[in-house]
């Protein structure tokens, strides 16, 4: 296992926190997305015209009268709940509803109005229910009612008809008799059937009967504001939610330090607190707000003591006398940490040489003002030597103001009189700059830093765009990675990683910048350093 990679459980561990993040991040996209469907509902509802449901019972009653008048059923259920079942679907038929239109003089089709209505049994009851919707409350009751009475004649109708019919035969039978065989057992036997036919025809009901009418709806039934505007709160929530962590999952920044640690596989040195939005300044310009220092309390003071102080533990084993900074792609604050680490090396006392090897595109010497025609290029050329190359840069004009006349800081101020910052910056761009990285004569350059200055700091292109860093990572003691808050991807960090892996790298740790303020934490390193701000 590499020195620098975390145990498998400990690559992708989600804890309650991660959730409570998530949901605290993006809690304006839940709050939209609940106002969002909150605001729909209500305005649906608020525009839809009022609907109106009336309702009547219909009851099964099994009649006895057949088994009364012939001794045998003549209808006889054996399955309730067939019976019921199919009492439902015949008040839905198209005869049942064309018998409505007529009866109530109705404008609308035999299909417009089965829409209105719903037929279902009533649990484990003898009951149907039929319930009609409308617009109009007094139209609800009228087809409620309607269906049910127009059901319960067609069910009539159609038993009286099977009862009409044994009668007709037994009476066809009975004219055919002569007198003499009419006077007979068997013609006064069937005298008898024709008048209990008769009386059972009369009887005859259809098995159901109205037993609660409809009553005409006071209220709609719909909409309910109250109620869907509850709902709708509900399906926001879950909405909003399930928005935030698809979001989430799909956003592959580094939001945290546990993910910065854990994807890197190096601990944080450092949190560095944001300074306006960007790196960038009005017009594509560097901004010089991230450099230097304006108060002794200063959050971003207050970072580079961490790191500088984070950076000792580290020198146990072996002196960190160059130290190269990278980052993996632009704009996530290497030349800033170089630069304001150098700042807070050489506020303790130290002599620092701040070595800009981008020489690509350069940007210390934007930072802190300084001319750019003698540099590293010029070195590497020949045409200067390394002194020479060498400007001179008064740390006191980058530290806080009040640092010379604070009696807690007055030793410093004193040493700050006497070592200063050095800075070579990049010289006239080459055409030739990975050769020029790589070169002999670049590792001689590194050698004569780390001879005149007790730490050498190293600006270099980022890594995963060119490998110049790469090529000086042999030659320097430690590498220290900027890497952006919500910028850099886990994906990137995780090239990284395997590129300097790869590479057998000392990789010593990561510097979180732009960390928004108010959300930085307890350093894992540094103590209590970084405490209240």
């Amino acid at each position: 296992m590499d020195e620098h990679e975390l145990p498998p459980d400990q690559l992708e561990t989600v804890e309650l926190g991660d959730y409570i993040r998530v949901v605290r991040e993006r809690k304006w996209i839940i709050v939209a997305s609940v106002f969002v469907v909150v605001a729909a509902a209500l305005i649906a509802s608020f525009l839809s015209t009022p609907r109106y449901r009336a309702s009547s019972q219909l009851l099964y009653k099994v009649s006895n009268l057949d088994m009364a008048l012939t001794g045998a059923r003549v209808f006889e259920v054996r399955d309730l709940n067939r019976e019921l079942q199919t009492g439902v679907g015949l008040v839905r038929l198209n005869t049942v509803a064309a018998a409505v239109a007529e009866q109530l003089g109705s404008s609308r089709t035999p299909g417009q109005l089965l829409d209105m209505v719903e037929v279902r049994p009533d649990g484990q009851t003898n009951l149907i229910t039929v319930s009609a919707v409308s617009i109009y409350p007094d139209e609800a009751a009228q087809v409620a009612d309607a269906f049910g009475e127009e059901f319960v004649r067609l069910r009539r109708e159609a038993d009286r008809q099977v009862v009409a019919e044994a009668r007709q035969l037994v009476q066809d039978e009975l004219q055919s008799l002569t007198r003499t065989e009419a006077e007979s057992d068997r013609g006064l036997m069937l005298a008898d059937k024709l008048k209990q036919l008769e009386i059972l025809e009369s009887m005859q009901t259809g098995g159901y009967e109205i037993v609660q009418t409809a009553t005409v709806p006071g209220s709609p039934f719909s909409p309910q504001p109250l109620r869907n505007g509850v709902l709708a709160l509900a399906v926001g929530l879950v909405l909003g939610v399930g928005i935030a962590f698809l979001l989430e999952y799909l956003d592959r920044r580094i939001k945290d330090e546990e993910s910065l640690q854990r994807e890197y596989g190096l601990p944080v040195l450092a949190q560095v607190p944001l300074v306006g939005k960007k790196w960038l300044g009005p017009g594509d310009v560097r901004s010089t707000a991230p450099i230097g220092f304006a108060t002794p309390e200063g959050s971003t003071l207050e970072s580079f003591r961490t790191l500088r102080s984070n950076l000792q533990y580290f020198e146990v084993d072996r002196q960190l006398r160059t130290l190269l900074v990278t980052s993996a792609l632009p704009q996530e604050g290497k030349t800033v940490t170089t630069v304001n680490l150098g700042f807070s090396l050489a506020l303790s006392g130290s002599r620092v040489i701040i070595v800009e090897a981008d020489l690509r595109r350069p940007m210390v010497h934007k930072y802190l003002g300084l001319g750019n025609e003698v540099g590293v290029s010029s070195i590497l050329a020949g045409t200067h030597t390394f002194a020479e190359a060498m400007q001179l840069l008064r740390v006191d004009d980058f530290a806080p103001p009040d640092s010379r006349r604070s009696g807690r800081d007055q030793s410093a101020a004193n040493t700050l009189m006497q070592k200063n910052l050095y800075v070579v910056t990049s010289g006239p761009l080459p055409p030739n700059p990975a050769e020029l990285v790589a070169s002999e004569k670049m590792a001689d350059l590194l050698v004569q830093a780390a001879e005149a200055a007790d730490y050498v700091l190293i600006d270099t292109p980022p890594l995963l765009l060119v490998a110049d860093a790469l090529a000086l990572s042999s030659h320097v003691d430690g590498v220290l990675i900027a890497a952006r808050m919500r910028n850099t991807t886990v994906d990137e960090a995780r090239e990284v990683r395997t590129i300097l892996a790869r590479a057998s790298a000392r990789t010593i740790g990561v510097v979180a910048t732009g960390v928004p303020r108010g959300k930085r934490y307890y350093s894992r390193y540094g103590g209590y350093a970084g405490y209240g701000y």
